[in-house]
């Protein structure tokens, strides 16, 4: 069986890259939100004995043999495997990639919370971080846009932090994103998936809030592990009134070293934004 994606190794020549890695260690206010009603009483509480797994998961990482193969000056970014299962009930969903690219060779991603009733494309345009801010998936003008992978990211979601943008206004492609403020539905949903071609990729939801934070790829280079560390133990201490955090899962989400932030709001005030942040924790070959 194939791996989704390889290891993506650098060399300590590339600028973007600063930090080190000693040999066996694996780095691997308010906003304008919707809410879906849901009814708390009637929402069912994921099992402890999925939570368990999943930290048991993340703390474990890859096999150390993987690391072993590295040579000297060259640095473990983070993949997937076919070991890593995801811990989560992945979706029936499988997108017609041949279709898709047809239409729009920019689709990198379908983005899928099933119950938060989000089933959408991801784009990116290569130079153009604003342009699906107001085109649709098929390059359309759009008022809403579409939701976008930051052009700093690798469209394979390997990086220590992909950033997804989209607008939570009514009628945007994240409108109902805010959910995860309703403490009974962060506690029963914590996965979300992201499909690329030939596999779905899942990631554990450990903290959503309200903020203002901006240009997070330019601002934080999360591919030094010290500073990825530093972000993470920022959200975690954040004091946003509505945030929801799940306290147990930081330290594996800071050896993880692979998020998935999803960034929602205006598109024409990124300061008062909604943000669900997520660690990698699966894949599923389709």
């Amino acid at each position: 069986m194939r791996r989704c994606f390889d290891f993506k190794i650098l060399g300590r020549a590339a600028a973007i890259m600063i930090c080190t890695v000693t040999a066996g260690m694996l780095m691997v206010g308010c906003s304008n939100t919707k809410s879906v009603q849901i009814v708390d009483s009637d929402t069912a509480k994921s099992d402890t004995a999925t939570y368990e797994a999943t930290v048991e998961m993340l703390e474990q990482g890859l096999a150390e043999s993987y690391v072993t193969e590295l040579e000297d000056g060259e640095i473990f970014v983070g993949s997937t495997s076919d070991n890593f299962k995801c811990q989560g009930q992945v979706p029936d969903y499988k997108p017609n990639w041949d279709t898709v690219k047809s239409q729009n060779p920019e689709t990198v991603a379908y983005l899928v919370i099933p119950q938060a009733g989000i089933t959408i494309p991801v784009m990116q345009k290569e130079g153009d971080q604003t342009y699906y801010d107001s085109h649709d998936e098929k390059g359309n003008s759009s008022e809403y846009g579409v939701a976008h992978l930051d052009i700093g990211n690798n469209a394979d979601y390997t990086d220590p932090n992909s950033i997804i943008y989209g607008s939570d206004e009514n009628g945007g492609p994240l409108e109902y994103l805010g959910i995860y403020g309703n403490p009974e539905y962060f506690e029963a949903n914590p996965y979300i998936y992201l499909y690329v071609p030939g596999c779905a990729l899942e990631f554990r939801v450990f903290a959503a809030m309200s903020g203002s934070d901006t240009d997070i790829l330019t601002n934080t280079n999360c591919y030094d592990f010290d500073i990825f560390g530093r972000y993470v133990n920022d959200i975690y201490s954040s004091r946003s009134m509505d945030a929801q955090k799940t306290d147990y899962l930081q330290e594996a989400v800071v050896n993880g070293w692979r998020m998935l932030t999803l960034s929602a709001g205006s598109t024409t005030d990124s300061s008062n934004r909604y943000f669900v942040y997520s660690t990698y924790s699966g894949s599923q070959i389709q």
